[in-house]
């Protein structure tokens, strides 16, 4: 069997080499409400993210069993149970979601959705499914009788809406990039006549007529810089010293932080005035609303004076109905933030990162899970601390079961649900399911992430302004007065020179993902850093860290960042290639000719030789007299430009406050091609080059094929299935990625792995199928789901689970564990040899005993279930007693 798997291996690989693809990619996508119990309180539902599938445990008391893993698309973000015995699972790189049946275990239908779906709810009467797509800035709307109709969409006006509650009556949605009412004025704005400050001085002071802290003696003048300000109260745009700059400031932002959907009418209000990034929210008993997330404070300038103390984790109280929230609640209340540093005892009592947020059925306390403080808080109808639980890593998302007075919470970085006493506040079990992460990934996260170790206060981490490893959508000025200047050490203007050395008071500049940027360098928008281990500083100058991390610490998060990878494109076709039209009105397959062909940079340089393929960027800086700027960029990279959208410096409805450019002070790609330093046609000629190229970067290739995660399910009942099942063949035909088949073959769970020429390699030793000997079995009930995987991955997602060099299929008929590499045919006891060992503890003893008597009865498909007759009974507490002892 080994010897047949390597086999296979070589023909699935045979390019992997060429590509370099492996065979686990990190999306690093964000969990959103991944957790949930089903409306019987029979079972725990859990996305296993890394694995692709949805885990399936039985509740037994006080713990849990696992009952059955069920492959769904790629990257699971969040789970709902509709009934009983149907889930609903979002697949945020599939784009699609998985109706799920749970006395099949197998997928039944796929909705797709558009780009990166994050979470679904039930509502209304008659009920339907709201699905919010974060990409499109919608809510999608579903009927679940009728999943063949066509949802009805509605847009959301703020960016990234994500986490949905309801109420039943209503749909809230927490838009995530909501801001913070802080946006940018551009350096030329800030030298202008309406600088509040005598003789308009650039930068302008932040501490009365002077600068906090003062300006080094003998620094040279710094650079002409633009400035960030925040709306207050009553509609001015005051700067972090006080400065009134509103005659700057035409354009307006909506802030809006909730949409609020009539689950009948299916009209949409806005809730303002909680918080910069709105993570989870959830629907109290009474109707109130809470909403968990962080609150930035971007317009304070310079590291020193936000040493430690640059953002707060907040929550916000919205009654039933209202538009405006009535609490607004630092959850860290014992935090005074007059110091960058605490003990670390008090900064272990921090919440960081928070995402899960849950209320009791009775309304007395809410939870919220800490991702990067690896804990639970418990918090009073008047969100006041009550209590704080620690769990394992990562908590992502909590449910609640009130009959039993427990929590279940997802570690999502530990793969494992931590069991918590509601009553008692500890956590009374830790139930591990199968992780394919890599250790590079495990080792290194707790370095973005881990709050409590990287930070002074216990509260913030790198990924507190870089969230899940990308950007907050805001600029920071993070340069220092009291600094030094930095000796200029990289390739200038093609090695020609001309860049100035490097002034510490840099102005503002927005927050740059962390995603491919390994093998771009040198780092940050002035390419002031030769490579990520020059950013180690920044644990104790801006994160308030007792200490920077060790050699092997930085090296553990180096691998780290360097397996971040950009998910697919959302505006290229599936085969990988261009369209001809985009929704900008350009052509994107004629902006690459623009691009790659015509010397549109003052007539000498095409876009591609600065913006080198496939990154966009030569690693190599442009003059500040060249980019007609007041100081050296490096030429950035482009494969995120579409995530940028949302502002522009002329509308009063605007989703952000910053847009593209170093400081975010430019409104569109658009606008950034009507530089002088471009020369293109003139008039509407010129207008649709600028348009084209627009939208050729907006269909930037990534590091990820556009047609990986496409999914259908094949049920043998509709042709639209079998006719996109056939593009998805013709796509994997082309060679640039892989292809898995997951579903009920005659009555089993099978998995396949497509070999090309319309044949499939079968998770059993021996078997190759033809897509019509698939189709042929393929019924209602026996559905089986295709999908598009990377290049290098459709063994472990199609044949071999655990990658322990045995099929799964083949392991599950040796009673082996496909999902545990050290359990493999020949390799010692099996599952088989002690059925009734059903807590997995290596002997058969009182736990098995009292959990067969626990489900005495109908208990069809239950562990417990050891004779597989429908019900629990005496036959089965008989192989309980028989097989007393330990399993040898």
């Amino acid at each position: 069997m080994l010897h047949r798997l390597l086999t296979v291996g070589a023909i699935l690989g045979c390019a992997l080499t060429a590509t370099g693809q492996s065979a686990f990619v990190n999306w690093e996508s964000p969990h959103v409400n991944p957790i949930t119990l089903t409306p019987d309180g029979a079972r725990v539902l859990a996305v296993n993210t890394a694995d692709n599938r949805l885990e399936v445990f039985a509740v037994r008391g006080a713990t849990l069993v696992h009952e059955h893993s069920i492959p769904v698309g790629l990257d699971p973000v969040s789970v709902r149970a509709r009934t009983a015995t149907e889930a609903w699972v979002v697949n945020h790189v599939s784009d699609s979601v998985s109706v799920v049946d749970l006395a099949t275990m197998n997928v039944r239908r796929t909705i797709l959705t558009g780009d990166e779906p994050t979470d679904v709810v039930f509502a209304g009467d008659p009920e339907r499914a709201f699905v919010s797509i974060s990409q499109l800035n919608q809510v999608a709307v579903y009927d679940p009788a009728d999943l063949a109709a066509a949802p009805i969409v509605k847009a959301i006006k703020g960016e990234d809406p994500r986490a949905l509650a309801t109420d039943g009556e209503r749909v809230y949605v927490a838009i995530f990039e909501s801001g913070n009412n802080t946006t940018i004025l551009d350096q030329f704005e800030v030298s202008d006549a309406v600088n509040p400050y005598p003789g308009d001085p650039n930068p302008p002071p932040n501490a009365g007529a002077g600068f906090e802290p003062p300006i080094a003696a003998g620094l040279p003048v710094a650079p002409e810089v633009g400035l960030i300000v925040r709306k207050d109260d009553t509609g001015a745009w005051i700067d972090d010293n006080g400065g009134d700059w509103s005659p700057a400031v035409p354009w307006d932002l909506l802030d809006h932080d909730l949409a609020v959907i009539d689950a009948a009418t299916l009209d949409v209000s806005y809730v303002t005035g909680t918080m910069n990034l709105n993570m989870n929210l959830a629907v109290a008993p009474t109707g109130d609303v809470l909403v968990v997330g962080t609150e930035a404070f971007n317009e304070i300038r310079f590291e020193p004076n936000l040493q430690g103390r640059f953002g707060t984790v907040m929550a916000a109280g919205v009654p039933a109905g209202g538009a405006i929230p009535t609490m607004l609640v630092d959850l860290n209340p014992h935090l005074d933030y007059t110091v960058p540093t605490i003990p670390q005892t008090e900064r272990d009592l921090s919440l960081g990162d928070p995402r899960g947020v849950a209320w009791r059925g009775d309304g007395s306390a809410a939870y919220v899970t800490g991702m990067g403080s690896n804990n639970l808080l418990v918090l009073s109808p008047a969100l006041d601390r009550i209590g704080l639980v620690e769990v394992g890593e990562g908590p992502t998302g909590v449910a609640v079961n009130d009959a039993a007075e427990l929590l279940y919470v997802l570690d999502k970085f530990e793969g494992a649900i931590s069991v918590v006493d509601a009553d008692g506040l500890t956590e009374i079990d830790r139930v591990p399911f199968y992780d394919p992460t890599p250790a590079a990934i495990k080792n290194g996260r707790p370095h973005l992430y881990d709050t409590h170790r990287t930070s002074g206060l216990g509260h913030l981490s790198c990924a507190s302004c870089h969230i899940d490893g990308r950007m907050d959508q805001v600029a920071w000025d993070l340069g220092d007065p009291s600094g030094s200047v930095q000796a200029f050490d990289q390739v200038c203007n093609f090695g020609l020179g001309g860049c100035e050395d490097w002034h510490p008071m840099k102005g503002p500049m927005t927050t740059q993902t962390l995603v491919g940027i390994i093998g771009t360098e040198p780092l940050h928008w002035r390419g002031d850093r030769n490579a990520l281990a020059d950013f180690n500083g920044a644990f104790e100058s801006l994160m308030g860290d007792d200490t920077q991390l060790t050699g092997g610490e930085m090296n553990q998060f180096k691998a780290f960042v360097a397996t971040l990878t950009y998910p697919p494109n959302p505006y290229r076709n599936l085969d990988g290639s261009l369209p001809t039209e985009l929704f900008t009105g350009g052509d994107p397959a004629n902006g690459e000719t623009l691009y790659t062909q015509i010397a549109f940079d003052q007539g000498a340089l095409r876009c591609s030789d600065c913006h080198a393929l496939p990154t966009g960027t030569n690693g190599e800086l442009t003059s500040a007299l060249l980019l007609q700027e007041s100081q050296s960029f490096k030429i950035p990279q482009l494969r995120n430009m579409h995530e940028k959208t949302g502002f522009d410096r002329t509308s009063l409805t605007n989703h952000r406050g910053f847009g593209f450019v170093h400081d975010g002070s430019t409104s569109s790609l658009f606008d950034f091609l009507q530089a002088d330093v471009f020369t293109f046609a003139s008039g509407p000629a010129g207008d649709q080059q600028r348009r084209d190229i627009e939208a050729f970067l907006f269909a930037f290739a990534t590091d990820t094929h556009a047609g990986i995660g496409a999914q259908v399910t094949v049920d043998g009942t509709d042709a639209e299935a079998i006719a996109r099942r056939d593009a998805l063949l013709a796509v994997a035909d082309g060679g640039d990625v892989g292809l898995v088949a997951k579903g009920l073959y005659l009555g089993l769970e099978r998995g396949f792995a497509y070999l090309g020429a319309g044949l499939f390699e079968s998770d059993r030793e021996g078997e190759i199928f033809a897509t019509v000997t698939l189709d042929v079995f393929a019924a209602p009930g026996a559905e089986m789901t295709y999908t598009i995987v990377p290049l290098g991955s459709e063994t472990r997602i199609g044949l071999d689970r655990d990658e322990d060099g045995f099929f799964d299929r083949d392991e599950i008929d040796a009673c082996t564990d496909p999902a545990d590499p050290a359990s493999f045919p020949g390799g010692g006891p099996t599952e088989c040899d002690c059925p009734a060992d059903i807590d997995g503890s290596g002997d058969v003893g009182f736990t098995d005993l009292l959990q067969v008597l626990s489900v005495w009865g109908v208990c069809g498909g239950c562990p417990e279930d050891l004779d597989g007759s429908g019900d629990v009974g005496f036959t089965d507490l008989l192989q309980v007693l028989s097989q007393w002892g330990p399993c040898s």
